[in-house]
């Protein structure tokens, strides 16, 4: 060690100690992942929930692709026809006209096939009055809905387990117990369901009831998308905490410098200065380092397992339950028969169920208004009401089935030209007769000789 050596070291003593510059708030944020994680971490581990809905609500809430099943099947219920023309008189069709016209007809049909897909119920009540007929239909809220039977008429509570369990829904009450607690008799409720004929419920009250909810598709779904999201935080969780980048530097920086805690120094006010450089970097700017600085990443790839499969199966089974159509590597999946129908003939299957309960629904919509309007009717007197098909039929394939249906003398001229929409003609109401001799000769036997 120098004579100079022994006056630096204790003039760097008797300085002030350097301070650390500390990292900034952004740095903060991106280590904060137990904020990001909070509500799907309490969905994952939290099993406080007053009921099912609850459950349900958020399962729709947190997983796009629940989400995006559920809202496409939903606007499905957009694209239907009421024809008019079927209703036996005036009317019966300026009162229905009037109801459609005047409750949000379109919303009331959107919302009911996404209940029932969540749910597995839509619960509507009807507003109106004699002479005026239905003015709104206000969706209640499944999570806040009891139905009970005659014993809960006055809204007292009272017990029913699995030997005298509720088996008519005669009455719907809305915050049992709670605040603003309000009883609609089943006249004044539209209750759409599915599978309820031998469901067992608990309501929030623990009452057991049977054939009276409707069950939820997304019961099956449960533990998956808790899974699937366990796999995902943990995964996030774990990358995140694993180093992405480091700073190297180089000894050309301090080989001037022969004292080992000038050295120290020195690569201290190095860092200083970088981590400061960083800090002050906006978005779109790259650093410019010194030549002894290198900043080196890390490939994380072969280090974290890949989860990319196992999201595709809980895709696959979310497909599979909703019945919605997925192709992936020109393998359709969602259909839990894939050996005998495809994906798309389940789905439309499943589609076309779901609609026919929101029709059972339209059509009482429609006789509750004609009942209020003091317009004697039976359900054959009603304007038809219909969805548009799911998988329309393309004019190619019309033709086909329209010339094959003439070539064949099933269908006359004209039915064949109905289906293509042509204009009929006037003498297309005869079929195409069938010979009843064989079109073809006999084939030549083997080995014989012509005449």
């Amino acid at each position: 060690m120098g004579f100079f050596d022994r006056f630096r070291r204790n003039a760097v003593a008797a300085e002030v100690p350097i301070q650390r510059v500390g990292s900034n708030v952004s740095l903060s944020v991106a280590a904060g992942l137990p904020n990001i994680f909070e509500e799907t971490e309490k969905f994952q581990n939290d099993t406080n929930f007053k009921n099912k809905f609850d459950l349900y609500d958020n399962m729709v809430k947190l997983d796009p692709e629940l989400n995006g099943a559920v809202r496409s099947v939903a606007l499905t219920a957009n694209n239907y026809r009421i024809n008019y023309d079927k209703a036996k008189n005036g009317a019966i069709r300026n009162a229905i006209a009037e109801m459609v016209e005047s409750v949000d007809f379109d919303d009331f049909l959107i919302n009911a096939l996404r209940n029932l897909q969540v749910y597995g119920n839509d619960i509507n009540k009807l507003v109106g009055r004699t002479g005026v007929g239905i003015t709104a239909v206000q969706s209640l809220p499944i999570r806040q809905i009891t139905i009970v039977d005659n014993r809960g008429a006055n809204g007292l509570p009272f017990t029913a387990d699995e030997n005298s369990p509720i088996m008519s829904n005669d009455f719907y009450i809305l915050r049992e117990q709670g605040i603003d607690t309000m009883v609609f008799p089943r006249a004044e409720i539209v209750h759409l369901r599915t599978d309820y004929k031998s469901n067992w419920f608990e309501d929030t009250k623990l009452r057991q009831s049977y054939g009276v909810w409707g069950q939820s598709r997304f019961s099956s779904l449960e533990q998956v998308v808790r899974v699937k999201y366990n796999s995902m935080n943990n995964r996030i969780a774990l990358e995140d905490s694993m180093t992405k980048q480091f700073i190297t530097i180089d000894k050309s920086a301090i080989e001037h410098i022969t004292d080992p805690d000038e050295q120290s120094e020195r690569l201290g006010i190095i860092m200083d200065e970088v981590v400061k450089l960083f800090e002050g970097l906006r978005g779109d700017q790259m650093p410019i380092l010194p030549s002894y600085v290198s900043l080196h990443h890390v490939d994380l790839n072969n280090t974290i397992p890949d989860n990319s499969g196992f999201l595709d199966m809980v895709g696959a089974n979310v497909a599979a339950v909703l019945h919605v159509p997925r192709v992936a590597a020109g393998q359709e999946r969602g259909s839990t028969f894939a050996a005998t129908y495809n994906a798309n003939m389940w789905a439309n299957t499943a589609i076309s169920r779901l609609q026919s309960i929101v029709k059972q629904g339209v059509i009482r919509l429609f006789s509750k208004q004609l009942e209020l309007k003091g317009i004697p009717h039976k359900i054959k007197d009603l304007p038809e009401f219909n969805f548009e098909p799911i998988a329309e039929e393309s004019p190619m394939e019309s033709m086909k089935r329209s010339v094959m249906g003439y070539q064949a003398g099933i269908l006359t001229l004209n039915q064949s030209l109905d289906i293509i929409g042509m204009q009929p003609e006037s003498v297309g109401n005869s079929r195409i007769e069938k010979s009843s001799k064989p079109t073809m000769g006999e084939l030549p036997r083997t080995n014989e000789q012509g005449d």
